[in-house]
């Protein structure tokens, strides 16, 4: 099972601008309601995408076989994308796209840390924490802290504004992995269980094959004795 060094392509995501009144020149404000709003839209697609991309992985490996499937893109529900004080970095004044950063808050619900860490304790894989920190991701108490960066910029028609994720590949590789070992944890235990009744039942058989081996040489060697006695007798009589 590969649930490392995944690649995630940056994520670009349209939203009506109906309503909106904070639009300056042709450029988006960074804390416009319907941007910050779409920018989060963009994570959770990020991670959809990157969960249903795992999951052919593990149906194309017949890793799962006991789960049910949509349980695990059902689990990205429980991931919470907080968003607070943007920032304008840049204003293109040759495009219509404005650069930002804020500050992003990814909360992971603790239970779901805790099947993570133990699935992955089972098949010797790093802790939640420990593969974030391998990351680079700014990991604690089952948040991950993050300045996030993105692109704004609005259609031709100005009707909508578009909405591009910089740097978000490492973070949703960390929370993917984190969603992906927690739902495979009851499988991990299934297959151990019958990993170690196979071995029980192999040592069973092999143990009884060797006590019928060694029934067998005791016969042949009391016969080989028997033999030896009666061509001793025979010598004697000779």
């Amino acid at each position: 099972m590969k649930l490392n060094n995944k690649i995630l392509i940056a994520f670009t995501s349209s939203l009506a601008l109906t309503g909106c009144d904070k639009l300056f020149s042709n450029h988006v404000q960074c804390d416009d309601e319907s941007a910050t709003s779409l920018v989060t839209q963009v994570l959770n697609d990020n991670l959809e995408k990157s969960l249903e991309r795992e999951l052919k992985l593990l149906i194309k490996d017949g890793s799962i076989k006991d789960l049910d499937p949509a349980k695990l893109k059902l689990s990205a529900k429980n991931i919470q994308f907080s968003l607070a004080d943007s920032r304008t970095d840049f204003i293109d004044p040759n495009s219509p796209k404005t650069s930002c950063s804020i500050d992003l808050t990814v909360t992971v619900p603790s239970d779901l840390i805790k099947k993570s860490d133990e699935a992955r304790s089972k098949v010797d894989a790093l802790s939640v924490e420990a593969q974030a920190n391998n990351l680079g991701v700014n990991y604690e108490n089952n948040k991950i802290n993050l300045t996030l960066e993105y692109v704004l910029q609005p259609t031709d028609k100005g009707d909508k504004v578009l909405a591009q994720i910089k740097n978000s590949s490492d973070m949703q590789t960390s929370v993917s992995d984190t969603l992906t070992y927690a739902f495979l944890k009851p499988q991990i235990e299934k297959n151990q269980v019958q990993n170690l009744e196979t071995t029980k039942a192999n040592m069973r058989r092999n143990n009884t094959d060797y006590l019928a081996n060694e029934a067998a040489l005791e016969a042949a060697e009391a016969a080989n004795a028997a033999a030896d006695e009666v061509l001793a007798e025979s010598y004697e009589e000779y």
